[in-house]
């Protein structure tokens, strides 16, 4: 965080000036959930200028509208980081407020999404989250939107199923867009992430979904990309496909990049 020192005057035609500190983030790790929000907001064209600075610095839009062009045009600077995805290894949004679409409920549950690294997730839900996002970014249908972070946010204590998904996705799909707008955009910078964590595996997926396109419009259960990278480097022991599901998926990936290097040796 950095901290600014804002001077103004509250009456343009009097001599008298005001003078306001505030703290803006300078990188990805230091946004609050509202701040991705409105990042993911004016990268969709749903703020202005002033509604983000005014998330970003916690400044009144009066005060803001106060400054000069060149003044805010500094304060964009600070947070120009955001035009840029770095790795980032944790969902900012960490619960999700889901009302029950039953008229017999009208109480909610709340959703958590998982811990930082992505431990806890298990090979088999980050398929079908990877799967489903992949698919959104290709089709930007939110039914898609929605089925990702379904595959994502669960109960407390409660373990990855399918079922889950088809279960919640149309409760999830009655939060803000902007919010599950932001998941995507959180969901990218941990792309980032797991690419510089794991590097042969994800340069590995990009060529096989660059070599079949059709892979990323298809629903999970008739196909994903990840499914044939784990065959590229296990080889049939996708047989047993429950047990693999099961394990976390980031212990698969130290796997098959340890596959993966004991394969290279062996060609030599």
């Amino acid at each position: 965080m950095i901290t600014i020192e804002v001077k103004y005057r509250p009456v343009r035609w009097l001599p008298f000036s005001g003078k306001l500190e505030s703290k803006v983030p300078q990188n990805w790790g230091e946004l609050n959930q509202n701040q991705l929000i409105a990042v993911a907001c004016l990268f969709n064209s749903a703020s202005s200028d002033i509604a983000f600075l005014q998330s970003m610095s916690g400044l009144k839009k009066k005060i803001l509208h106060k400054l000069s062009d060149f003044e805010r045009h500094k304060l964009m600077e600070i947070v120009e980081f955001v035009g840029e995805l770095k790795p980032f290894p944790e969902f900012i949004i960490r619960k999700l407020p889901v009302r029950s679409l039953s008229t017999k409920q009208s109480k909610g549950t709340i959703l958590y999404a998982p811990c930082p690294k992505l431990k806890g997730v298990t090979f088999g839900q980050f398929i079908f989250a990877d799967t489903y996002f992949a698919n959104y970014q290709e089709s930007q249908n939110e039914i898609d939107l929605n089925k990702f972070i379904a595959s994502l946010y669960l109960g407390i204590n409660e373990k990855f199923e399918e079922r889950l998904i088809q279960g919640r996705f149309e409760a999830i799909g009655k939060l803000d867009l902007n919010i599950r707008q932001a998941i995507v955009l959180n969901f990218q910078l941990i792309h980032e992430w797991l690419a510089l964590a794991y590097p042969l595996i994800f340069q590995k997926r990009e060529e096989i979904i660059s070599d079949d396109r059709s892979e990323r419009s298809l629903p999970v259960n008739e196909g994903s990309p990840w499914i044939k990278v784990f065959q590229n480097f296990v080889g049939d022991d996708i047989l047993h496909d429950d047990v693999w599901a099961s394990k976390p998926v980031n212990t698969i990936f130290a796997y098959m990049t340890r596959k993966y290097k004991e394969n290279a040796r062996k060609k030599q």
